[in-house]
């Protein structure tokens, strides 16, 4: 009954900061360049090639179906690395 870790992940705007801690208990920054909406089946723009370090965070989203159990679309937020 309690809200998923990314359940407010829509509420990010372009620009924003999103910290992550590391392994060393470093925080690592990344700013939000696009939040964009896919159909399942988005893998290759999502997990492509990306030269410079960048975190993409996927949520569900869209409406939920009972027969599949899942909903109808990913919300995808891309973010890169603070410089």
């Amino acid at each position: 009954g309690e809200a998923g870790v990314f359940n407010d992940l829509d509420k990010l705007k372009t620009g924003d900061k999103v910290y992550i801690k590391n392994g060393s208990g470093k925080f690592v920054t990344f700013v939000v360049r696009a939040l964009k909406t896919y159909v399942p089946g988005y893998a290759e723009e999502v997990f492509g090639r990306n030269d410079t370090p960048h975190l993409n965070l996927i949520t569900c989203n869209g409406t939920w179906n009972r027969t599949k159990q899942s909903y109808s679309k990913r919300l995808v937020v891309f973010s890169d690395i603070s410089k």
